[in-house]
């Protein structure tokens, strides 16, 4: 397990810092894996990258950025979580998504009550 520190929009992993654009919300990390949440504050237009604001990096170096949604982006994600070694990643909108951990695309959706 890497060494994790943080402070606001920089991430130090190990011997190496990464910086965002934006906060950081979340950090899980799972053996080599370190999955990172951006806070994105509200906005007319969201970008791309808004949209699509979970990380991974594993030994400092940025594996992915999660990937498109089944149904579309219209959204930022507002929290991921480790279950039982799945990854799952949830919307404003009240939509909980499965998350590949190996290349950050979407495997299934599912809504929450």
């Amino acid at each position: 397990m890497s060494e994790i520190k943080m402070d606001n929009n920089i991430i130090y992993i190990e011997n190496v810092q990464i910086t965002f654009e934006n906060n950081i919300m979340q950090v899980k990390n799972e053996g080599d894996r370190i999955f990172v949440l951006l806070s994105i504050p509200p906005k007319k237009t969201l970008s791309y990258d808004d949209c699509h604001n979970i990380y991974c990096y594993s030994e400092g170096q940025r594996m992915w950025q999660v990937g498109q949604r089944l149904n579309g982006d219209d959204t930022v994600f507002t929290m991921i979580n480790l279950i039982d070694s799945v990854l799952y990643a949830h919307d404003f909108l009240g939509r909980r998504f499965s998350v590949n951990k190996e290349n950050g695309m979407i495997d299934k959706m599912n809504i929450t009550k």
